[in-house]
């Protein structure tokens, strides 16, 4: 029995590293954008190079590309911008668009633009950088060219949630990683010992490139838009003793896997506040029960994705359902504020950006 959870966590998460993992290198501006290249921020220790393709795609493209930049057709209305990965998106598999970006049809984004009255521009895609924020690239699913997430922010957008990072960390190709990651725990080894260098190297060099992805939201957005960086839901706590988890994996990945996202966390918490924008972390609803470890009913995001028919290592729906709310909730807060001349951007910089448990 032993063995078999074991394989079964090692497929999953082999699974999400590929349903996540970094997509293709980027290609040059259209003419009519301002051309951000290198992307600012970036490279990350080399990470990313930058091919003269000619490829990148204008806003004006048509469908059926538009339904694939947008996560629908877009009105011209006051709008919510959803700048995101797979976290952002993918969710319940009952109902996961099967489109390449995998949007879900009752995730986080439709019920911020439900709750909020304002129309959903959803650019998040599954397997997104933050490159992709600024620039086409191939969706992870079908090599699609969507074009970049930025194009989605106009002087029509009243919020903007951006959420991104967690895929610009990994140095290897995924089949590599994944190859690497199973002889490692093959030999009962962590995983640690190979990804932690690179991954924690890289996330803990991630807040400029934040910064400077939030700027240009601002720039773009209407001029009483309301901005908010979003970090991620941590899968395991901070003391996972217990979880049915330890001991299933070497204890060096477990931890990494909470160090890893925390960091993530801490770095869009430094430039939101550098940003002057408001910062949400997700992982501050993360205790034992809500995290991987706790019972399906109570998960705020999963592990192996079972049996909640969930995308492994990702938000569950109540998960996605929670983060909605509490966007909506700062959203109509920062409105309030701004009435008496104030703003409570400030105070979420003093969020911890750890886990709760």
């Amino acid at each position: 029995m032993h063995k078999r959870l074991t394989h079964s966590l090692t497929a999953s998460l082999s699974a999400a590293l590929l349903l996540v993992g970094s997509l293709g290198q980027t290609a040059a501006w259209a003419s009519s954008e301002p051309n951000p290249e290198p992307t600012p921020g970036f490279p990350l220790a080399g990470k990313y190079g930058y091919p003269d393709d000619k490829s990148d795609i204008s806003d004006s493209t048509p469908t059926p590309y538009t339904v694939i930049n947008y996560g629908g057709i877009p009105t011209k209305g006051p709008n919510f911008v959803n700048i995101g990965d797979s976290h952002t998106v993918t969710a319940w598999v009952p109902t996961t668009i099967p489109e390449p970006c995998l949007h879900n049809a009752l995730g986080f984004a439709q019920v911020v633009g439900q709750k909020t009255g304002l129309d959903v521009r959803d650019a998040s895609c599954a397997g997104a950088g933050i490159e992709h924020y600024w620039h086409t690239k191939n969706t992870y699913l079908g090599g699609i060219p969507k074009a970049a997430q930025r194009l989605a922010v106009n002087q029509n957008t009243k919020l903007v949630v951006a959420s991104l990072g967690g895929n610009d960390t990994y140095d290897d190709p995924m089949a590599v990683v994944i190859a690497k990651c199973s002889d490692f725990w093959a030999k009962k080894k962590p995983c640690a010992d190979y990804l932690a260098p690179q991954m924690m190297t890289r996330s803990r060099a991630l807040s400029p490139a934040m910064y400077y992805m939030l700027m240009d939201i601002k720039a773009r957005a209407a001029k009483d838009a309301v901005v908010i960086g979003m970090g991620y839901y941590a899968p395991m706590p901070r003391n996972y003793k217990g979880c049915w988890a330890d001991g299933l994996l070497p204890d060096g990945d477990l931890k990494l896997i909470h160090d890893y996202v925390v960091e993530l966390n801490h770095q869009m918490q430094m430039a939101a506040k550098k940003a002057g924008v408001i910062f949400y972390n997700p992982s501050q609803y993360i205790t034992f029960k809500t995290s991987g470890c706790g019972r399906p009913q109570e998960r705020l995001i999963t592990l192996t994705g079972l049996p909640e028919a969930n995308m492994p290592i990702h938000p569950t729906l109540r998960g996605q359902w929670l983060s909605a709310d509490t966007v909506v909730k700062l959203y109509n807060q920062e409105l309030t504020a701004r009435k008496a001349g104030t703003s409570i951007a400030p105070a979420t910089w003093t969020v911890s950006y750890d886990t709760k448990g």
